[in-house]
This record gives C-alpha cells, structure tokens and sequence, in this order.
C-alpha cells in the first residue's frame, strides 16, 4: 500500500465523524430552509463531498508523496477535527440533533465559540484544506475556492436566524468575535 493511499483513506474516513455527529441532520431539517438558504444548505455538502473526494482521488494517485506535505496535511486535518469537535460538544450531547427553528439552548460565547461564531464551519474548510498541502493542484484550489464561497453564504444565512432566535445579545456578541476567520471575519 502506497503512502498516498494510507493518506487519501485517512482523508476521507477523517469526514466520517464530522457527518455522524452533524449538530442537525439534513433530512429532518431540510423543511425548515426556505428559498435560498434551502438551495445553500443543500449545495454546501455536495460541494464539500466533491472537493474532498477528488482530493483523496488525486493524493491516492500521486506517485510520490513529499513528506512535509503529508505532515503539515496531516497536522492540519487533525487540528480541524479537533477544533469542529470542539464546537460541537459545546452545542450539546453528540447524538442530539437540532432543527433549524430551534434557539440554541444558549448562546455559547467561549470556547471555540470565543475565537469564531462559526466553529463547525471553520473545521469544515480546514479539514477541506488540509490534502491541498499534499495534493496543491490548482483545480483543487478552485473547489476549495467555492466550498469558501458556500460556507461563508452559510454562516451569513444562519446569523440570520439566530439574530430573530437570540436577538441583541448575539449582536453584541457578533461584535466582539468573528465570523468565521479568527481576528479577521
């Protein structure tokens, strides 16, 4: 078994915990979407399953694998499960999901909650990102480009809902932390 294919498996098995414990399973909360968010929502994982899976495809096909590539894919992906889960056990239990209409039990404000609003989106796209250190083809770059674009409408359409659900104290929170980019967005 080559390097690139340990790599690529470990890549692609590396998503499995992050869709298990999803803080609200798609297809329960899909009813809740309306219009654009609804397209979003559903446009989000296709996007991020299609960057991912021709990653893996193309880093099991490298035929060499340079191996600070490898450490600082492997380094990266490692802190961005870490960091998603993170957020997640602060959301709540690991098996409870919850709908879209549905306030936060409360409005988590440290943690990783305290470095961006969005820690489960940020995981997201370091996990996305991380094969590109092994893998830097610039298609790839592309995807990666529009999994950005897809999360970043993502986050901007559940502020929404969570400024109706919470009101002006996750404003006042909005104004001391970050979207999702530490110190930046």
């Amino acid at each position: 078994m080559t390097a690139g294919v340990v790599l690529g498996a470990l890549f692609a098995l590396g998503w499995l915990p992050l869709f298990l414990f999803r803080a609200e399973g798609l297809t329960e909360a899909l009813p809740s979407y309306r219009g654009a968010e609804r397209f979003w929502v559903t446009l989000t994982p296709i996007l991020l399953a299609l960057h991912v899976s021709g990653l893996c495809v193309a880093v099991t096909l490298l035929p060499a694998i340079e191996w600070y590539g490898a450490v600082i894919g492997l380094t990266l992906f490692a802190a961005a499960i870490a960091f998603w889960f993170w957020g997640r056990v602060m959301i709540g239990p690991l098996r409870v999901r919850r709908l879209p209409d549905e306030p936060p039990l409360r409005l988590q404000q440290h943690g990783a909650f305290g470095v961006v609003r969005h820690p489960l989106y940020l995981g997201y796209l370091l996990a996305a990102a991380a094969p590109l250190a092994v893998a830097p083809r610039l298609p790839f770059f592309a995807t990666f480009a529009l999994c950005c674009v897809a999360i970043a409408v993502r986050a901007t359409q559940e502020e929404r809902r969570l400024r109706l659900q919470i009101g002006p104290s996750y404003d006042a929170y909005c104004h001391r932390v970050s979207r999702l980019v530490p110190f930046v967005w």
